[in-house]
């Protein structure tokens, strides 16, 4: 006979990856002390059972319908043949989405491999996150919209690391000279003892400029939704927002809430679905706030259609000032998902010369590959031909 407890901890193995399935964070890291947590709680009490679970696993509180779902659809699995409940109605309305979990994805087989008693359960999950990632934002239904904005509330961009000037004992990159010369004192002044210093790392400064004029009115609420997730991850994000002027909008974020903090801004802003002056909105960040949020080698990444009513001439030396403030300029463009589409508006015919990154951001995939662009070029800087682009204008 198996031994009991083995069985036990490869039953709840097999519901980690369940979970892994779903889109939780179940490895070892959550994993082991769950499993030590149910050596000391009742799993006759389905309470003490459902609070476990969401102790170790649960993120956000939307999460919990989920985790309660897949934890009832893996104990019916797991019972005695005929004791098995009737499996409750589910819909694909049930949190957007639905997948079907096996009976053999949720039952540990013994040593004959038997699955009897077995039967499939449905469970609401992010099965449909994946179709959702390549949809254009375009096309969206008002119910797939709530669920792309839910899925962008919980990106965690990776911010890429850049070296700080501030250095911290260690390592090998150079000698410590102060703290050697210290040491060498308790030895008559010999050096006896090495120490060495390395860079400290940090994550390179981000700059986000939103266009959140007319013509942006369909993707400003999902693009507010990304800023915020953004600035949630990481404390070194500055947000801005423009159409005719251009409004900081970085402290309006710093919120637990983030429909509150989004109400808050479209309260603040005045030329909130204007008219688009995207030189002189970048013109206006260049004098009032590029010494202050530039300082540090940040990244500007300027999400906007190009649609722009200002002079072109303006938008040239306006972008050719802030692509040398900066360690990469990237221009993030909603309407590239359509097909045969051209940046042929004056405005960004003006601009491009002097961006690094020309990327679309018509669909969920596309905010996550800004992500792996920050982390891959976060120690390297762009080519630019300035002197080039500039005697050719």
């Amino acid at each position: 006979m198996p031994d009991p407890g083995a069985v036990l901890t490869r039953n709840w193995l097999h519901f980690g990856r369940i979970l892994r399935g779903l889109g939780f964070d179940a490895g070892p890291a959550r994993m082991l002390p769950f499993l030590a947590a149910l050596t000391v709680i009742d799993l006759r009490r389905p309470d003490d059972l459902r609070t476990a679970v969401h102790i170790h696993f649960a993120r956000r509180r939307d999460e919990l319908f989920l985790l309660d779902r897949a934890l009832a659809a893996f104990l019916r699995a797991n019972a005695p043949p005929g004791e098995l409940p009737a499996p409750p109605a589910t819909t694909s309305s049930d949190r957007g989405a639905s997948i079907t979990i096996t009976g053999r994805q949720l039952k540990v087989l013994d040593e004959d491999g038997a699955a009897e008693g077995a039967e499939e359960q449905e469970v609401a999950s992010y099965s449909q996150a994946e179709v959702l990632r390549r949809k254009d934002f375009d096309t969206l239904t008002e119910a797939e919209m709530a669920e792309v904005r839910r899925l962008i509330r919980l990106m965690r961009l990776p911010a890429g690391l850049t070296r700080s000037r501030r250095a911290r004992a260690g390592g090998h990159d150079r000698l410590d000279i102060r703290r050697l010369l210290r040491r060498s004192l308790r030895f008559g002044g010999e050096l006896l003892v090495f120490s060495w210093k390395s860079p400290t790392l940090r994550p390179r400064p981000l700059v986000l400029l939103c266009d959140i004029s007319g013509s942006m009115e369909r993707y400003t609420r999902l693009l507010l939704n990304f800023t915020y997730a953004l600035k949630s991850a990481s404390t070194r994000v500055e947000v801005f927002v423009f159409a005719t002027r251009l409004t900081r909008i970085t402290r309006l974020l710093r919120s637990h809430d983030v429909d509150a903090a989004l109400n808050r801004v479209m309260a603040s802003v005045d030329d909130w679905s204007g008219g688009t002056r995207i030189g002189e909105a970048i013109e206006s960040f260049n004098r009032r706030y590029a010494r202050r949020v530039l300082s540090h080698g940040a990244t500007v990444a300027i999400i906007s259609d190009g649609w722009d009513r200002g002079d072109a001439a303006q938008m040239r030396q306006a972008i050719a000032r802030l692509q040398r403030s900066c360690h990469r300029l990237i221009w993030m463009n909603p309407l590239m998902g359509a097909p045969g589409y051209e940046p042929l508006t004056l405005g960004l015919q003006a601009a491009l010369p002097f961006v690094d990154d020309f990327l679309p951001a018509h669909n969920l995939a596309n905010l996550e590959a800004l992500g792996v662009l920050l982390l891959e070029t976060a120690h390297r800087r762009p080519v630019r031909r300035q002197t080039l682009v500039t005697a050719s204008a």
